[in-house]
């Protein structure tokens, strides 16, 4: 592939390909890449792609340019991991990798695994062991099939660890606690107290004195009767409600007829991760929640 070498970089380390497809993943990766450095070439599978977010990547979060963009998004989920794990596997081939690494259970973390077992090329897996035991989730059938496929599982908890050993994947040579890489995003990533007032100001909202909402998963949004249910809850709140809106709510909302409810809401674009950190941190949480609300016992 152009703009790949297949010398080793800086100090004699072979390349590591760190494959990401979701900014999820590129926020929990990012310490890895910094601290690989040139020896890190980062693989953007397009899972979710839109030029507003590879700019992101870049902008708010630091994260460097892919070496490799490619574009699995907008497909059906076979589809994605089969077209990301072809692309994967084409770049590992003869190009002279130490690893590959992926993290979570997207279906980008799947084609990765799969493409670096293809290849032979030893496989990560950051965020080993999580377990929701709900087969019903394709994540978890994506998480379990990486970690078994995974020659090094870094596990952020004990009871991760556990999650490993009962499926027979045990060892210190396999796996590894390591705490949550999430922890130094946070921290590296979260504005200013005069930056997050700004974001504040621009949305004429204060501190300690809104609700932050933000849901997408498809036992959430699918079911209208449930979507609606959502909705209504965070419409009667006494307080503002800043709801980024994920582009799978809006269709699902547009689609249920329920703008009615959205328009009581303060909706916006899905934030970057800094502005959304800097919500986070500034909204009202259950130990300070003004009165009103708490009386509502619904915040």
């Amino acid at each position: 592939m152009t703009g790949i070498s297949t010398e080793t970089r800086a100090g004699g380390a072979r390349p590591v390909a760190v494959v990401v497809g979701t900014r999820p993943e590129a926020v929990k990766l990012l310490g890895l890449v910094r601290a690989l450095g040139e020896a890190a070439d980062v693989v953007h599978t397009g899972q979710h792609y839109s030029p507003e977010l590879a700019a992101e990547f870049q902008d708010a979060l630091g994260f460097p340019a892919p070496a490799v963009q490619l574009e699995v998004g907008g497909d059906t989920r076979g589809k994605q991991i089969a077209a990301a794990t072809a692309g994967v596997e084409d770049l590992l081939l003869g190009h002279g990798y130490g690893a590959v690494i992926v993290q979570g259970d997207t279906n980008t973390a799947l084609a990765g695994a799969l493409a670096a077992n293809a290849a032979g090329v030893p496989l990560v897996h950051v965020e080993a062991g999580l377990r929701s035991f709900d087969r019903a989730m394709p994540e978890e059938h994506n998480r379990v099939l990486v970690d078994h496929l995974s020659d090094l599982c870094l596990a952020p908890t004990e009871t991760s660890r556990s999650n490993l050993a009962a499926e027979g994947i045990r060892g210190e040579d396999r796996v590894e606690v390591t705490g949550n890489t999430v922890v130094e995003a946070v921290k590296w990533l979260t504005p200013s107290r005069e930056e997050t007032d700004r974001i504040l100001g621009s949305r004429q909202i204060s501190r300690d004195d809104f609700v932050l909402a933000t849901f997408h998963r498809p036992e959430n949004v699918d079911d209208p009767s449930v979507l609606e249910s959502i909705l209504s809850e965070l419409a009667g709140l006494p307080v503002p409600v800043v709801l980024p809106l994920h582009p799978r709510t809006a269709e699902r909302a547009r689609q249920a007829g329920l703008g009615r409810l959205l328009d009581r809401l303060r909706v916006e674009p899905p934030a970057s991760y800094p502005a959304f950190l800097a919500l986070f941190g500034a909204c009202a949480s259950r130990s300070r929640t003004p009165v009103a609300c708490r009386r509502r016992r619904a915040c």
